[in-house]
């Protein structure tokens, strides 16, 4: 973002707050696109989840598929509920084109999620699930390079996700809706000429939208086909511009004051197969395609400025791209009590370099997963899975800031839950996938 603030020039004004308004916006819901590099949970959103890097779309059958693929709760009369957290640890730097490295301030972003389904038939199932998708909490030192840009920014996003599943046979199809809300709050610096301008902007925002999923068993416990599709989330942004600290000459303009925008997250569509080559064994390979080119600007709208002298800077150019990623997942069933996995995923970045800035610092990353689980036969159970995360070298060419990024990240996940306990299939398509 290009924000230059020259002594007492005459285009401060305009530059400052849309600097504020524009950075804590696009962090609302973009800093949120790289799940770890950014600080944010985006796809581990159950320990079972977390320990497969994500590829269980094909194979998923519990209620945690009401996220992954809500068709997989479809697996007749019964009852599944779970609840966990995502304990994201990131670690990144910054160098800049001089040789100086600047390290973010870490915290732990911890989103939660719960999910409960049941067979209210043995073709019908219900289920609701809330979790966040997006969260995080970036904090960079005050006195950095990249001040003017951001300090602090914290980032919180809940889905209620009521969904409903149909199965037939070899076929289970399931439809969700999604009821969104998203808040943020960034902190940035901001140099006047006489002083500096602590900022902070405060913005909420709802929105609306869909899911649907589908698996077949291609060959009935042998080989399963999964695929899932999420709409994009429309969501109006509204919140408040907060300053402190503003020269005299200034305070007219650079005062408390509102700021909106409009802005669509990606849609994405996960294509899946699963493979279970011996009983105890399963398999599952995806790719994932994320419509990130809607992404290609922000405009910010001022309400409260009369003058209209915002509004000339008021757009900031993105050019994002869509991505495809690859995950591969595997599941070990050891007696029946206990289950040993891991995963590997490889997702690229879809922010050009010139683009790329400490607002949403993104970078390609390869995730690498293990952990298991043990059930009681009472039915209760817990799912634990660790992810090693890394974040690869990104070099941006982007004249406000150019630089590397790159870094770790630890991710721990673990899931509490309680199944029906298992009994023999009543009949022939009534197949456990687990």
């Amino acid at each position: 973002m290009t924000f230059l603030f020259p002594k007492r020039s005459t285009k401060l004004v305009t530059k400052c707050s849309s600097a504020v308004a524009l950075s804590a916006i696009a962090l609302a819901l973009f800093v949120a696109r790289d799940a770890h590099a950014a600080g944010t949970g985006l796809d581990v959103q159950s320990g079972r989840g977390t320990v497969m890097a994500s590829a269980v779309t094909a194979m998923i059958d519990d209620s945690s598929a009401i996220y992954y693929n809500a068709a997989g709760i479809a697996q007749g009369k019964i009852f599944d509920a779970q609840i966990g957290d995502s304990l994201i640890l990131p670690s990144y730097q910054f160098r800049s084109a001089s040789g100086a490295t600047t390290k973010n301030l870490v915290d732990v972003v911890p989103p939660f999620q719960a999910f409960v389904s049941g067979g209210i038939s043995s073709h019908v199932s219900i289920g609701v699930g809330v979790f966040t998708p997006f969260g995080s909490i970036v904090r960079w030192p005050d006195d950095w390079v990249g001040k003017s840009l951001v300090t602090s920014s914290t980032l919180a996003t809940y889905d209620f996700n009521p969904t409903i599943a149909y199965r037939f046979g070899p076929l289970r199809v399931g439809l969700g809706l999604q009821i969104e809300r998203a808040t943020v709050d960034l902190k940035k610096k901001i140099a006047t000429g006489t002083q500096e301008v602590s900022t902070e902007l405060g913005a909420g925002a709802w929105g609306g939208g869909g899911n649907v999923g589908v698996q077949v068993d291609i060959l009935r416990q042998y080989l399963t086909f999964g695929a899932q599709y999420r709409s994009a989330v429309k969501l109006k942004f509204d919140g408040n511009a907060h300053f402190d600290d503003v020269p005299p000459e200034l305070q007219g303009t650079l005062h408390d004051q509102t700021a909106s925008t409009t802005l669509v997250t990606p849609d994405s569509a996960a294509f899946a197969l699963a493979s279970r080559p011996v009983q105890a064994l399963v398999i599952d390979a995806e790719v994932v395609w994320s419509g990130w080119s809607k992404f290609h600007s922000i405009d910010i709208a001022f309400p409260d400025d009369a003058s209209g002298s915002l509004r000339a800077s008021s757009f900031l150019a993105k050019n994002w791209h869509d991505t495809v990623n690859y995950r591969l997942g595997g599941e070990l069933a050891i007696g029946n009590s206990w289950h040993v996995r891991a995963g590997v995923l490889y997702d690229p970045s879809p922010s050009p370099d010139n683009t790329l800035t400490p607002d949403i610092p993104d970078a390609d990353r390869l995730n690498l997963a293990v952990g298991g689980s043990y059930a009681h036969s009472s039915g209760i159970g817990i799912d634990v899975g660790y992810q090693l995360i890394f974040l690869l070298k990104r070099s941006s060419t982007a004249e406000e800031l150019p630089g590397d990024y790159q870094g770790v990240a630890n991710v721990l996940g673990v899931s509490l839950r309680y199944r029906t306990p298992a009994t023999r299939p009543a009949t022939p398509d009534a197949a456990d996938f687990r």
